[in-house]
Protein backbone atom coordinates (compact mmCIF):
# COMPACT_ATOMS: atom_id res chain seq x y z
CA UNK A 1 0.00 0.00 0.00
CA UNK A 2 1.36 3.77 -1.34
CA UNK A 3 1.67 6.51 1.07
CA UNK A 4 -1.37 8.80 1.34
CA UNK A 5 -1.88 12.29 2.52
CA UNK A 6 -3.17 12.96 6.80
CA UNK A 7 -5.73 15.11 7.26
CA UNK A 8 -6.53 17.14 10.14
CA UNK A 9 -8.74 15.87 12.89
CA UNK A 10 -9.76 19.10 14.50
CA UNK A 11 -13.41 20.56 13.14
CA UNK A 12 -13.47 23.42 10.85
CA UNK A 13 -9.77 22.76 10.06
CA UNK A 14 -9.25 21.62 6.43
CA UNK A 15 -5.10 21.06 6.29
CA UNK A 16 -3.98 18.21 4.56
CA UNK A 17 -0.27 16.66 4.07
CA UNK A 18 -1.57 16.78 0.05
CA UNK A 19 -1.50 20.37 0.05
CA UNK A 20 1.01 22.12 2.50
CA UNK A 21 4.09 20.46 3.28
CA UNK A 22 5.18 22.66 5.74
CA UNK A 23 2.76 21.72 8.22
CA UNK A 24 3.28 18.60 10.01
CA UNK A 25 0.75 16.17 11.62
CA UNK A 26 0.64 14.46 15.15
CA UNK A 27 -0.19 11.20 16.32
CA UNK A 28 -2.71 11.29 19.29
CA UNK A 29 -0.01 10.39 22.54
CA UNK A 30 0.23 7.08 24.27
CA UNK A 31 0.16 8.89 27.31
CA UNK A 32 -3.71 8.26 28.36
CA UNK A 33 -4.46 11.33 30.76
CA UNK A 34 -2.59 13.76 27.92
CA UNK A 35 -4.23 11.47 25.08
CA UNK A 36 -8.09 12.25 27.36
CA UNK A 37 -6.74 16.31 26.96
CA UNK A 38 -6.06 16.08 23.65
CA UNK A 39 -9.87 14.54 23.04
CA UNK A 40 -11.54 17.29 25.09
CA UNK A 41 -9.53 20.16 23.39
CA UNK A 42 -10.18 18.61 20.00
CA UNK A 43 -14.35 19.14 20.34
CA UNK A 44 -15.50 16.48 18.60
CA UNK A 45 -18.60 14.41 19.68
CA UNK A 46 -18.37 10.90 20.13
CA UNK A 47 -14.83 10.90 18.89
CA UNK A 48 -12.30 8.24 19.41
CA UNK A 49 -9.17 8.56 18.05
CA UNK A 50 -7.70 5.79 15.63
CA UNK A 51 -4.04 5.41 14.64
CA UNK A 52 -4.25 7.21 11.55
CA UNK A 53 -6.20 10.35 13.73
CA UNK A 54 -3.84 13.75 13.34
CA UNK A 55 -3.98 17.06 14.80
CA UNK A 56 -1.65 19.83 12.59
CA UNK A 57 1.01 21.65 14.10
CA UNK A 58 -1.05 24.81 13.12
CA UNK A 59 -3.20 23.33 16.12
CA UNK A 60 0.10 23.95 18.65
CA UNK A 61 1.96 26.97 20.47
CA UNK A 62 5.64 27.28 18.97
CA UNK A 63 7.32 26.60 22.43
CA UNK A 64 5.74 22.88 22.09
CA UNK A 65 7.93 21.57 19.79
CA UNK A 66 11.19 20.26 20.61
CA UNK A 67 14.12 22.17 18.69
CA UNK A 68 15.76 20.17 15.80
CA UNK A 69 16.80 22.35 13.61
CA UNK A 70 16.43 20.05 10.05
CA UNK A 71 14.76 17.31 11.13
CA UNK A 72 10.98 16.20 11.29
CA UNK A 73 9.04 18.28 13.96
CA UNK A 74 8.69 16.40 17.03
CA UNK A 75 5.91 17.77 20.03
CA UNK A 76 7.44 18.10 23.58
CA UNK A 77 6.38 15.14 25.74
CA UNK A 78 2.99 16.27 27.21
CA UNK A 79 2.33 19.00 24.93
CA UNK A 80 -1.61 19.78 24.37
CA UNK A 81 -3.01 21.08 21.02
CA UNK A 82 -4.59 25.01 21.90
CA UNK A 83 -4.82 27.12 18.95
CA UNK A 84 -8.26 26.26 17.49
CA UNK A 85 -10.91 28.67 15.92
CA UNK A 86 -13.09 28.33 18.53
CA UNK A 87 -10.84 30.01 20.98
CA UNK A 88 -10.09 32.82 18.51
CA UNK A 89 -7.42 31.92 17.34
CA UNK A 90 -6.94 32.65 13.47
CA UNK A 91 -4.88 30.89 10.43
CA UNK A 92 -3.21 33.13 8.35
CA UNK A 93 -4.72 32.47 4.59
CA UNK A 94 -2.16 30.92 2.43
CA UNK A 95 -0.12 32.98 -0.22
CA UNK A 96 -1.99 33.46 -3.28
CA UNK A 97 0.21 31.57 -5.94
CA UNK A 98 0.88 33.76 -9.33
CA UNK A 99 -1.68 32.07 -11.02
CA UNK A 100 -4.74 32.89 -8.64
CA UNK A 101 -3.34 36.61 -8.54
CA UNK A 102 -2.91 36.59 -12.26
CA UNK A 103 -6.51 36.15 -12.67
CA UNK A 104 -7.96 38.06 -10.48
CA UNK A 105 -6.51 41.44 -11.69
CA UNK A 106 -8.32 43.52 -13.13
CA UNK A 107 -7.71 43.96 -17.13
CA UNK A 108 -6.23 47.12 -16.73
CA UNK A 109 -3.30 45.94 -14.81
CA UNK A 110 -2.00 43.82 -18.19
Amino acid sequence: MGWTSQHCCVPLCANSSKYNSSISFHSFPKDMSVRAEWIVRVRREDFTPSKTSRVCSRHFQKGDFVNNPGKLRKLKKGAIPTLFSWNDFQIPAPRANCRALYLSCPLTWL
